[in-house]
């Protein structure tokens, strides 16, 4: 009996164990493929099965050839053919997402319905242009027999020569500041060639009334004037773009060659459809059938769509990264939430939200009147006549610079300091990062709104720096607790604080 024991406590294990080896190589067998598929990013995809006997290596020429006539006989099925032309449309215009479901990402990001508006609204470019163009022949005088050629090219040399002087200098005033207001840029860049195109279509009517006729010369300049800002601006913002496209589409800046190649194609196409239908254009208008007021119609028409063709593909465009609008209008909201609800748990608009609503032209924003100015990047010569700081206070007031890596005070314009003339100044030093940027900049709308909430009554230049020193006391307590929450709630929102840029006077400040 106790060797019958030992012998079954030992064919327990035993079996146990050719159990688990069994139920193993049974996994394995059932987890090994029987197909395999490749796929490319520009959607095309081959499968090859362990089942067929033809998924064999091709040795000689005559497999080759055989393989070679079936791809022939697929190519002329309907489907395959399509297939193929798909694929090759796709690599062609579309940028390559390595990812299966590529279409629903081209979709959902936005990105085919941005290319189709910026198509569109570069389509009624083209037709305007060749309008353009007719009319200014026709104004230097081709077809006219009292015209010379020698006039007509100097016309063309002065009108080319203002427009290259015009881009130099607006590069020049206005490079810097391209990055941090991209998309109103690029809207400017839209309304200008809008007013270059619509100068020189009126600058030969002109010529019809012999006490206008020497404003020809001029308006065509102004025209090209016009068209040269647009080149500039449009040129600086359009990388900004094919960048937010390759983040959002690609995950990484690599891809970015790739989007403005595909952009390229996508113009050269639209373009040379743009020509076609232009030149169609050009001799219905030009046969005298069509009345002037069909004419004004279509170019109004053409323009209109042009500007909101442009419109909302830009609201398409959801950047992450804060510039002075949207900064202000992030710590808005933060202040207005917990003054209203006293928590600490804040949601702020997201990029996507914000894009919705941002303007897109340089209007004055009437909203932000009702706190006082704030002058950021100041040099501190600006800084030390305008503030309420002496000689002595201003040592400790540098002094913390090297703690926050910006300097903040109330100053006041002009000698008497009085409630209507109060700003906040902002100075920065070298090491200032674009986090400690937005942080000055949250410091600064915090002593704004501690200032709006001062009393209303005229005091003597005693009264007004003691109110300012308290207000600045009270902004630093509240900077401390809120920056972290507007840290925390621009962070799950999805904006990236180390990126940044708001307008300023471009000063910084150091000990020599």
């Amino acid at each position: 009996m106790q060797h019958h024991h030992r012998q079954w406590r030992r064919l327990v294990p035993t079996t146990l164990i050719l159990i688990i080896c069994y139920q193993d190589c049974h996994a394995l067998a059932s987890s090994s493929p029987k197909q395999v598929i490749s796929r490319r990013n520009d959607g095309r995809s081959k499968s090859f099965s362990f089942d067929e006997p033809n998924n064999k290596r091709v040795d000689n020429d005559s497999e080759m050839k055989f393989q070679l006539s079936q791809v022939g006989r697929d190519l002329i099925r309907p489907s395959v053919a399509l297939g193929h032309v798909q694929a090759a449309v796709r690599s062609t215009f579309l940028p390559s997402i390595p990812s299966s479901s590529s279409s629903n990402i081209l979709r959902s990001s936005g990105y085919l319905q941005y290319i189709l508006l910026d198509n569109i609204q570069d389509l009624c470019t083209s037709l305007r242009s060749v309008l353009a163009t007719q009319r200014i022949l026709e104004g230097v005088g081709v077809g006219r027999a009292d015209a010379t050629a020698l006039s007509a090219t100097l016309n063309f040399l002065i009108r080319d020569g203002c427009g290259m002087l015009a881009s130099l200098l607006f590069t020049s005033y206005a490079a810097s500041s391209f990055r941090r207001n991209v998309k109103r840029w690029k809207y400017f860049a839209d309304v200008m060639v809008d007013i270059g195109i619509t100068l020189e279509i009126v600058a030969p009517c002109v010529l019809s009334s012999p006490a206008l006729k020497g404003w020809f010369l001029p308006l065509i300049c102004l025209a090209n004037v016009c068209k040269a800002l647009c080149g500039v601006a449009a040129g600086a913002c359009s990388g900004a773009f094919q960048l937010y496209w390759s983040n959002n589409l690609i995950g990484t800046q690599d891809g970015i060659s790739e989007i403005s190649a595909k952009n390229g194609a996508q113009r050269t196409v639209m373009g040379g459809v743009g020509l076609v239908m232009a030149g169609l254009l050009a001799k219905c208008l030009g046969s005298g059938h069509v009345s002037m007021v069909v004419w004004v119609g279509l170019y109004c028409a053409l323009t209109s769509v042009h500007l909101v063709a442009n419109w909302w593909s830009l609201k398409l465009v959801a950047l992450d990264w804060l510039n002075s609008w949207r900064l202000h209008f992030i710590v808005d909201q933060l202040l207005r939430s917990v003054n209203e609800t006293n928590t600490d748990h804040v949601v702020v608009s997201n990029p996507m939200e914000l894009s919705r609503i941002e303007p897109l032209l340089f209007l004055p924003e009437l909203k932000r009147r009702k706190l006082c100015p704030i002058e950021m990047g100041v040099s501190f010569n600006r800084f030390a006549r305008m503030s309420h700081h002496t000689s002595t206070s201003l040592q400790s007031v540098l002094s913390q610079k090297q703690k926050q890596n910006y300097i903040l005070s109330v100053g006041h314009a002009g000698r008497k300091r009085v409630k209507q003339k109060r700003r906040v100044l902002v100075a920065f030093s070298p090491e200032c990062s674009n986090k400690d940027v937005a942080k000055a900049y949250l410091h600064a709308c915090i002593v704004g709104h501690e200032l709006a909430s001062t009393s209303k009554e005229q005091r003597n230049d005693v009264e007004e720096i003691e109110i300012v020193k308290e207000v600045e006391v009270r902004a630093e307590n509240k900077l401390t607790q809120l920056f972290p929450l507007f840290e925390m709630s621009a962070s799950n929102a999805g904006w990236n604080l180390d990126r940044t840029e708001i307008s300023n006077q471009g000063y910084e400040i150091c000990y020599e």
